[in-house]
C-alpha cells in the first residue's frame, strides 16, 4: 500500500527546497574545510617525518606540496614534491654504480656534495690489496678523497605516503568538526 503525505501549506515545497539548498552550502563548505585541515595536518606531520629522517633541510621539508582544488562538488587534493628524487627514501632503493658509485670520506670535507668527476683538481685510483677496496685520491695532497662501491641500498627513511593514509582515515572525524563548527 503506497504511502501519501500531503501539507496544507503551499509555502512547504519552497521552504524544502530553501533549507536543502543552506544545506547543501553547509555541505560544501564543511567539506572544504575538512579536506584542507587534513591537507594541513599531513603536510606537517609529514615534514616532520622528513626534517628527523636524517640530514633533510628546506629543501625537503619545503618540498613537499599539497595541492588542493576544487571542480564542482569535487574536492580534491594531490600531494607532490620538488625533488624528482624523492621516492628514493620514500621507498628505499639499491643504486648499482656504472660500473662504481664513488663515495666522498666523511673526513674529506672539500669532497661533500661535490661528484668524483666534478671535484676541482685531480684524482688517480688507488686500489687497497688487503681488502680491494677501490678509492680516489687528490693528486694535489695525497689523500683520499672518495671510495668506491659497486652498489649500495639506501634505506626508507620518508613515511609520507603512511602518515597521509592515516590523516585520511580520520575524515570522518575532521568532517564531523568542521560540521559542528559551521552550525
Amino acid at each position: 500500500m503506497p504511502l501519501r503525505i500531503t501539507f496544507a501549506d503551499k509555502q512547504i515545497g519552497h521552504r524544502y527546497r530553501l533549507q536543502m539548498d543552506r544545506l547543501s552550502k553547509r555541505s560544501q563548505r564543511t567539506v572544504l574545510r575538512a579536506v584542507s585541515e587534513m591537507r594541513d595536518t599531513a603536510l606537517r606531520d609529514a615534514r616532520d617525518d622528513i626534517a628527523g629522517a636524517g640530514n633533510f633541510g628546506r629543501r625537503w621539508t619545503q618540498g613537499l606540496h599539497g595541492d588542493l582544488t576544487v571542480e564542482g562538488d569535487e574536492v580534491n587534493v594531490a600531494f607532490s614534491h620538488d625533488v624528482p628524487y624523492f621516492s628514493v627514501f620514500q621507498f628505499g632503493k639499491v643504486i648499482h654504480g656504472r660500473p662504481m658509485l664513488f663515495i666522498p670520506f666523511s673526513f674529506a670535507r672539500d669532497a661533500q656534495g661535490v661528484s668524483a668527476r666534478d671535484y676541482p683538481g685531480k684524482l688517480f685510483r688507488v686500489v687497497r690489496k688487503r681488502d680491494n677496496l677501490t678509492m680516489l685520491w687528490s693528486v694535489r695532497t695525497r689523500e683520499p678523497k672518495y671510495f668506491g662501491k659497486e652498489s649500495v641500498r639506501i634505506p626508507k627513511k620518508f613515511h609520507v605516503i603512511e602518515i597521509i593514509r592515516d590523516t585520511v582515515r580520520r575524515m570522518r572525524r575532521l568532517f564531523t568538526t568542521a560540521w559542528t563548527r559551521e552550525s
